[in-house]
């Protein structure tokens, strides 16, 4: 009997061999050797399927009740998903229609304040008109002034009452009131005429019968004494009939509320009470006053008028038309009901929203708003408490010039209306589709199991056909062949099974999944040969993009590696974001260029629509990300802008084989694609003809619009191409700041609006401040904690910080004599720090900075110090806060560049400690040197108005005289900064950075040092530092103390670097230079037509740059290089120098032309000075306050006792030798 087989199975069989012998035995005494032979084959095939597919018979059970839970959780999910959904449309709903009762309560608000300050202006027009002098006035026609006033402005009542000034006053007007009576009549016949809707019977008559002018005191009435000033009733609309002259009623002023009318002489709005609704039933009679809420409470169950809120306001009416400071002639006094101007403000059908009107007097009633009525709930705030996470409250204090001046004032209020939801509004809204959708959602699933079992069964049936087919197959095989000839058979036919169907996979279809790999290979000889086909096909319909940032080779060439990194993993993640939205392929990024297609792999006739949408989004985040970006990546990061080029047209795309397979685009209309960017402009996004034809035939031709001119592509010829419209950033491309040659017109800052100018300091604010915050995480790293609260500040810290400025203060010498050969930088060792590499290397390499929790009362003065630096820095073209954030950035650079000896091991060994010490002079050792480095670079040029310190010492003696005639706009700069520093606004700020009087100290004569190594212009200093540096660098100095020769190289080096820092953009990418040195051009220039400077600078100025790289720049990179502390940097500004000399040498003096002719242009066109005092938004910047005094006063803790420190009205340095 042969073993039974399958493919792939033979080590499953069990059944043990039978002998020869007995195998004949049986085949001769058997009768049904060939019937029973194949039932036993079928029967052990059987038997080992079900073995075998036992485990998916588990699987089926396991698959089916994970359909079955699956659906309970996502039908749940569905439920509270929808559930919330709907919630949260609800809670849209309701801010809209909180929104429309705020529009609509606005406008009621504003119709009434305007129709009571028309009637007073009307009364004024005709008191002037006519030459009439005040009391004795009457206004004619007077109902219809008047009740115009009234329907237009919601009141219920208006009174005019004129000012009465003496008791003889008192006497001439009531003589004057009873011979002038004839317009109470013509009034109720008016009234008559113009509310015909008003069936009124009769006109009520007033119960107040005293025989003179009266006041109202409370309820009671007296008889008018004294010499007043008076106010009594004299004309009232809705007309009134009195019994006796209308003069005899008396006003409702509260005491001390006339005589704020009197002096505010402004619109006031008075309390709101029950007992003024009974005041106005008084007045015009409970018939007249029902009718006027008739049209408002519908409802039968409505309370009557005079149980509803009412409130009254006061308008002056002024003796001369048009003006408000003129004395009063009398006042208007109204009264309206609160739900006059709450009616109308929701849609039929939307009920269940309640309005608390309350005021600062502390009144508050409540209403419910159903569609176009309104319901009066009662006194206080009647709202539901379980519904107030739906809130919306606005407050009606535009009406008032000083809305905190008027709630100080007595009896007037400002109003406030709260919109809440209820549970009536809920349950409107509720919805009943989350549980429908679940129902569906669910009965889903379970149709789901069910198709999924009776899938399983008829699978299970047919698998049992296959395998009885299969058995019966082995059975024919086994009675044909041997049972070693039959397993090589099905071996060999599963051998070439892959191929075959590898071979099946080759089609276009597949493309899209298929692109990586690698390909197969035979080598033939000297040949190489593909074994398979490669994976290619021809697209016919396809849009390319490519994108470039521009201005990227200039901006990368002064920042970090991983901070050109950030920008790019930021921005290429947002694009690869919006591509994967729109149904765009990200073909690849070659540095900053960004290619992506669309219409590949899968083909759409829609592809330069999508194409063109998606270039839209990289701009718009390319913006949106740049900005955002300046405050970690430093000045000019939102400057930069980006080209796009897009072109439509047939594409090879493919996999290339090899060791790194990658997904490829051929053709020429690649080819096309990237002259449509290298030729666009900065923020625009180019079209070829070919994708504009595709645009225009989808009905998108209002998308663009035709450039001017031909385009010179290169290999192409002259193109016609057109612009993709982008309202974002069209307005910003018509004159660009930096041009592709770097030019820079340093009047356009001015001509932008003040806030455009304030949102970018303030991202140079934000970005200061977040470098100094990491270097303070250092120092805090490294100093010891305080003991108790850490924001009280020791009275230690204050003795020390005013012995020690009160010893500055007191001696004779200026900051420049303070300056120290040099400066002793503490010693770094294992007893110091714990983890003294961590903050050697802070700055070395790629390191995150040091995290260490930073109070924020620290913070807040950290950040309101480097404002008010910023506040103190002039409006200069080039001394101004952006380039000393450019200094900064260029010092932040230099220190993280700071390396270190190769071969010491500096995480383990304590002598590497101590060598990295010495090697970088202790720089790296001392947080406090680095903050100070960084300190003085943002406070160097502060104060700084564009002219030398030679014109400064002319211009200002007092100055001159007070720093000995040298380095005058450096120590002014220093004086300023550091007496801010020291006032009592920033006591935790100063605590952070020093905790002792020697720390306090070193910090002093690092910033004294770095900041007076700025004025390379004076000979006699210039000499001294060279020698100091020729002194710390001999090989005499070298075997002299050891430890004093570091602190001398430390302290050469460190005013070796802000001096570098100072001209960085002479050692940094063309364009960059460029930039600053028209910048300084304008400002010298400027100074030259303001009278400030001898010489015209454009005559020496192509020689005076070649000069100041032969004699300055290109020796203090040298200089650098020297030191070898600065690794690459040093290298990379020393060729920045020279090809930025050999450049000027070549194109000086032709930019030289090019940059007077701008400057004169820009003066003929009259454009604004830079030298104007450009005000910065919430920096407290002042023009008629010195620096430190604006500063201060934008500092609200600041204290008043900072002594204002002697500055200067036009302070400078210049920077460039021989100018």
């Amino acid at each position: 009997m042969m073993k039974p087989s399958l493919p792939g199975r033979e080590e499953s069989f069990s059944e043990e061999p039978m002998f020869d012998d007995e195998k004949r035995t049986e085949e001769d005494t058997s009768g049904a050797t060939g019937a029973d032979a194949d039932r036993n084959e079928v029967d052990a095939v059987k038997r080992l399927a079900h073995r075998e597919t036992l485990h998916i018979r588990i699987w089926r059970y396991i698959v089916g009740f994970t359909i079955l839970g699956a659906g309970a959780i996502v039908s749940l999910g569905t439920y509270f998903y929808l559930d919330r959904q709907f919630s949260n449309e609800t809670e849209d709903k309701f801010y809209v229609f909180a929104n429309t009762i705020e529009d609509v309560s606005r406008m009621n608000f504003q119709a009434m304040i305007d129709s009571i300050r028309d009637l007073s202006l009307t009364i004024t027009a005709q008191a002037n008109l006519h030459n009439l002098e005040f009391p004795f006035i009457t206004v004619e026609s007077w109902e219809v002034h008047a009740g115009k006033a009234r329907k237009r402005g919601f009141l219920e009542a208006v009174q005019y009452m004129p000012i009465l000034r003496g008791a003889d006053m008192v006497d001439k007007f009531s003589l004057y009131a009873q011979n002038n009576t004839a317009w109470q009549q013509q009034a109720i016949e008016t009234s008559k005429l113009l509310n015909p809707e008003i069936e009124q019977t009769e006109y009520h008559t007033s119960t107040i019968q005293p025989s003179k002018v009266m006041i109202y005191g409370g309820r009671d009435v007296e008889v008018a004494t004294g010499d007043g000033p008076f106010a009594p009733v004299y004309q009232i609309s809705p007309p009134v009939k009195f019994d006796i002259l209308m003069v005899d009623y008396i006003h409702f002023f509260d005491d001390g509320a006339f005589d704020a009318v009197l002096t505010e002489k402004e619109l006031l709005m008075g309390r709101m009470n029950v007992s003024m609704g009974e005041n106005v039933d008084g007045l015009l009679g409970p018939q007249l006053h029902n009718l006027l809420h008739a049209e408002i409470h519908k409802d039968d169950n409505d309370p009557v008028p005079s149980v509803q809120a009412h409130a009254y306001i006061v308008q002056p009416v002024y003796t001369i038309m048009g003006n408000a400071t003129s004395e009063l002639g009398g006042v208007l006094f109204a009264f309206f009901s609160l739900d006059y101007l709450l009616k109308d403000l929701l849609p039929e059908g939307i009920r269940g929203l309640f309005v608390v009107v309350e005021n600062t007097c502390g009144d508050s009633f409540t209403y419910e708003l159903a569609g176009n009525g309104v319901t009066y709930k009662g006194p206080g705030d009647l709202s539901d408490p379980a519904y107030q996470h739906l809130k919306r409250q606005y407050v009606f204090d535009h009406v008032y010039r000083d809305p905190e001046h008027i709630t100080a004032l007595p009896h007037f209020c400002v109003y406030k209306y709260t919109v809440t939801s209820s549970a009536l509004y809920e349950e409107d809204n509720e919805s009943r589709l989350p549980i429908i959708y679940t129902f569906v959602v669910a009965t889903i699933f379970v149709l789901m199991a069910i198709a999924f079992f009776t899938y399983d069964m008829h699978v299970e049936k047919r698998n049992d056909k296959m395998v009885d087919t299969a058995a019966k197959s082995n059975a024919l095989v086994s009675s044909i062949f041997p049972s070693n000839v039959r397993d090589r058979l099905l071996a060999d036919s599963d051998k070439d099974r892959p191929a075959q169907t590898l071979s099946l996979q080759m089609t276009k279809t597949h493309l899209k999944t298929f692109l990586s790999g690698d390909g197969a290979y035979i080598e033939h000889g000297d040949e190489v040969i593909l074994k398979s086909k490669p994976i290619a096909d021809l697209f016919t319909e396809t849009t390319i993009m490519f994108g470039d940032i521009s201005g990227f080779t200039a901006w990368s060439s002064v920042r970090e590696p991983s901070q050109v990194f950030t920008l790019l993993e930021t921005l290429y993640r947002a694009f690869d974001q919006a591509a994967a939205k729109r149904g765009v392929f990200k073909v690849e990024t070659v540095g900053d260029c960004y290619v992506a297609v669309c219409g590949l792999p899968d083909p759409r006739s829609d592809h330069a629509v999508v194409m063109a949408r998606f270039a839209r989004d990289c701009l718009q985040r390319m913006h949106d990300l740049t900005g955002k970006l300046e405050v970690i990546l430093g000045p000019d990061t939102g400057e930069l802008g980006m080209r796009i080029g897009l072109h439509s047209g047939p594409v090879t795309a493919g996999v290339l084989r090899g060791e790194r397979s990658r997904f490829q685009l051929f053709g020429d209309t690649m080819n096309t694609a990237s002259r449509m960017e290298s030729t666009s402009e900065v923020n625009r996004i180019q079209l070829s003809e070919e994708t504009a034809k595709l645009l225009i035939a989808a009905g998108k031709e209002h998308w663009i619009s035709a450039r001017e001119g031909f385009v010179a592509a290169k290999g192409k010829g002259n193109l016609s191409t057109f612009w993709l419209s982008n309202e974002l950033f069209d307005s910003r491309t018509e004159n660009p700041q930096e041009s592709p040659q770097g030019n820079y017109l340093p009047h356009q800052e001015t001509q932008n609006e003040d806030h455009a100018i304030s949102l970018k300091t303030v991202r140079l604010i934000s970005w200061n401040v977040e470098v100094l915050l990491g270097l303070l995480k250092k120092i805090l790293k490294r100093k010891p904690r305080r003991s108790g609260d850490d924001d009280a500040i020791p009275g230690k810290q204050l003795e020390y910080e005013a012995n020690y400025n009160r010893a500055i203060a007191n001696g004779t010498a200026t900051i420049l004599d303070e300056v120290e050969e040099v400066i002793a930088l503490p010693i770094d060792s294992p007893e110091r720090d714990d983890n003294n590499s961590a903050d050697s290397k802070a700055f070395n390499g790629n390191q995150d900075p040091i995290e260490n929790e930073i109070s924020g009362v620290v913070a807040d003065e950290l950040n309101r110090f480097v404002t008010c630096v910023a506040s103190m820095y002039n409006n200069n073209p080039f001394h101004n806060f952006e380039h000393a954030s450019h200094v900064t950035m260029s010092v932040v650079k230099l220190l993280s560049r700071i390396v270190a000896p190769s071969e010491v091991d500096y995480e383990t060994s304590t002598a590497g400690s101590k060598t990295l010490h010495d090697h970088t002079y202790g720089i790296t050792s001392d947080p406090l040197t680095q903050f100070a480095c960084v300190f003085s670079a943002l406070i160097h040029d502060a104060d700084h108005p564009g002219v030398p310190n030679a014109q400064l010492v002319n211009e200002d003696a007092a100055l001159a005289t007070a720093y000995k005639g040298k380095s005058v706009a450096e120590q002014n700069s220093v004086q300023l900064s550091w007496d801010l520093l020291m006032s009592d606004a920033f006591p935790n700020l100063r605590g952070a950075i020093y905790n002792s009087e020697p720390e306090l100290k070193r910090f002093r004569q690092l910033i004294v040092n770095a900041v007076m190594a700025t004025d390379i212009v004076d000979k006699e200093l210039k000499a001294l530092r060279n020698a100091r540096w020729e002194k710390a660098f001999s090989q005499v100095q070298q075997e002299s103390c050891a430890q004093e020769n570091v602190n001398r190289k430390a302290t050469i080096v460190i005013e070796h670097l802000i001096q570098a820092s100072d001209v960085a953009h002479t050692m940094q990418h063309w364009h960059i230079y460029r930039k600053w040195n028209e910048r300084f051009f304008m400002e010298c220039y400027q100074a030259f037509k303001a009278g400030r400077a001898a010489a015209d600078p454009s005559e020496n100025w192509y020689k005076g740059e070649i000069g100041f790289f032969d004699f300055y720049i290109i020796p203090l990179a040298k200089k650098l290089k020297e030191c070898g502390v600065f690794g690459v940097s040093s290298d990379e500004y020393l060729n920045y120098a020279t090809k930025n000399r050999k450049e000027w040498e070549e194109r000086g003096q032709e930019i030289v032309a090019s940059m007077l002719d701008k400057v004169k242009q820009s003066d003929n066109d009259g454009l604004p000075s830079p030298q104007q005092a450009v005000t910065i938004e919430n920096l407290g910047a002042s023009t008629n306050k010195t620096h430190l005094e604006a500063a201060n006063s934008s500092v609200s803790s600041m204290s008043s006792n900072v002594s204002p420190p002697i500055r200067t009205h036009d302070g400078a340095h210049l920077e460039h030798s021989g100018r």
